[in-house]
C-alpha cells in the first residue's frame, strides 16, 4: 500500500468519525433545546413551513421527486460496502498537481461574461446585474479541515465577490451552500433567490426575511430587465440527518435576451425533455457532470445520462459543471470532462470549458475550448 493511499485511508476514516462526532452533537442540541451547530442552518417553521406544506411537491413531512428513486443512503447501506470504499485506491481521484486557473477581478469582468469558480459556483455579469450561483468556496464538509477543494481550485475568497444584485442557490447541500461564504458576503448581497425552505438557512446567518425570495417548481421571478424561473430537478437535500426538508431545484435565467439553464444537482429523469419543450431555443447551459456512483445514478447523472440531458434539452452550447474542486466519488477526477467532451462530440454541440477563475463571454463561448485538465495528466 503506498503512502498516498494510507494517507487517504486516514483522512477518509477521520472525517467518518468527524461526521459522527457531528451528528452526534447535533441531536444532543436538538434534543437539549439547545439548537442544532451553526453549520447545520436554520429549520423551516410558520409561514414558511405553511408555503411549504401547501407545495404539491410536499408530502408528509418532506419534499420529493417528480419520480420515485431510490436513496443513494439507503445503497450504500452495507457495512461491506462502506469498509470497500474507505480502504480502495483513490489515488487517481485527485490532481497530481494544482490546477491551472486565472485570477480576474471579478468587480472588472465585462457585461455579458461569468467566471466559474469550480464545481458548481459562478459569477456572472448580465443586463447590467451582478449574480453570483453556488458560491462555495471553502469546503463541503460541516467540520473544518476534511474535503478542501483541489490546490488551483481554491483561489478565491469570499472578498473577491462584488456587491450582488441577486446570490442565487440551487439547494442546501454544504457543496452548493457554504455558510462560510454566504455569510461573509452578506452585507453585499441585495436578493437572495432559492428553492422552498432554503432561506430558513440564510435567515439562522443573519440574512434579513425581506431580501429573500424562496421559489417553488414552475414559479419565477423577475431578475431586472428579465426573469428566473425554478425549475424540478432531480435530486435530495438536507445538512443533517434530516432529509428533504428543502427543496431543491434547477433555474432558466432570460435576461437580454438569453436562455441561460442552471441544472443544479440531479439524476436523469422526464424533466429535462419538459424543459426543452417550453424553452425550444436554450443559449447556453450548465449541467451536472462529476461526483457520479452507479450508486447515486437517481440522484446524479451518470456519463450515458448527461449525453441524454444535453440532447433532451436541445443545447447547443454546454458548460460540464460539478467536477474539479472537491473529490466527493470514485471516479478518476479528469472523468466528467472526458466524458462530457465524447458526448458533445457525438451530439455536435459546444462543450465550453474555461479554467477557474477565467473571465468566459457568452457571445464568444467557441473560444473556451481549451482543454486545460490534459496539460495535468
Amino acid at each position: 500500500m503506498s503512502a498516498p493511499h494510507r494517507m487517504s485511508r486516514r483522512k477518509l476514516l477521520a472525517a467518518g468519525a468527524a461526521l459522527a462526532a457531528a451528528g452526534t452533537a447535533a441531536a444532543a442540541a436538538v434534543k437539549t433545546g439547545a439548537g442544532a451547530l451553526e453549520a447545520f442552518g436554520g429549520t423551516p417553521s410558520g409561514r414558511r413551513l405553511e408555503r411549504m406544506q401547501a407545495s404539491p411537491n410536499f408530502a408528509n413531512g418532506a419534499f420529493r421527486n417528480l419520480e420515485p428513486v431510490v436513496d443513494p443512503i439507503d445503497r450504500e447501506g452495507s457495512a461491506t460496502k462502506m469498509l470497500g470504499f474507505l480502504l480502495e485506491d483513490q489515488s487517481a481521484q485527485r490532481p497530481p498537481a494544482a490546477l491551472p486557473s486565472v485570477k480576474a477581478k471579478l468587480s472588472s469582468i465585462e457585461d455579458g461574461s461569468f467566471v466559474w469558480f469550480g464545481h458548481s459556483g459562478f459569477y456572472l455579469r448580465l443586463g447590467g446585474l451582478s449574480i453570483a450561483v453556488d458560491p462555495a468556496l471553502h469546503a463541503c464538509f460541516p467540520i473544518g479541515g476534511f474535503f478542501k477543494p483541489f490546490p488551483g481550485s481554491d483561489i478565491h475568497r469570499p472578498g473577491d465577490i462584488p456587491p450582488l444584485d441577486v446570490l442565487l442557490l440551487t439547494h442546501d447541500h454544504y457543496d452548493h451552500l457554504d455558510m462560510i461564504t454566504v455569510k461573509a458576503i452578506r452585507e453585499r448581497v441585495s436578493r437572495v433567490i432559492c428553492p422552498l425552505g432554503v432561506g430558513a438557512h440564510l435567515e439562522a446567518w443573519g440574512y434579513a426575511p425581506e431580501v429573500i425570495t424562496e421559489l417553488d417548481w414552475g414559479e419565477r421571478t423577475p431578475l431586472g430587465r428579465g426573469t428566473a424561473t425554478c425549475l424540478p430537478s432531480q435530486h435530495f437535500s438536507g445538512r443533517t440527518w434530516r432529509r428533504n426538508t428543502t427543496l431543491w431545484a434547477a433555474f432558466m435565467l432570460e435576461i437580454e435576451g438569453l436562455c441561460i439553464f442552471l441544472s443544479g444537482d440531479g439524476g436523469y429523469g422526464r424533466h429535462f425533455a419538459q424543459i426543452g419543450e417550453m424553452w425550444p431555443h436554450i443559449d447556453f447551459a450548465v449541467l451536472e457532470d462529476g461526483q457520479y456512483n452507479r450508486d447515486w445514478a437517481g440522484i446524479h447523472l451518470m456519463p450515458h445520462d448527461w449525453r441524454m440531458a444535453a440532447s433532451d434539452l436541445g443545447l447547443s452550447a454546454v458548460l460540464p459543471c460539478h467536477n474539479s474542486k472537491f473529490d466527493l466519488s470514485r471516479h478518476a477526477w479528469t472523468d466528467p470532462m472526458e466524458t462530457a467532451e465524447a458526448s458533445a462530440r457525438a451530439l455536435g454541440l459546444t462543450l465550453v470549458t474555461p479554467r477557474i477563475g477565467e473571465p468566459v463571454r457568452l457571445d464568444r463561448l467557441k473560444d473556451f475550448q481549451v482543454r486545460w485538465w490534459r496539460e495535468l495528466a
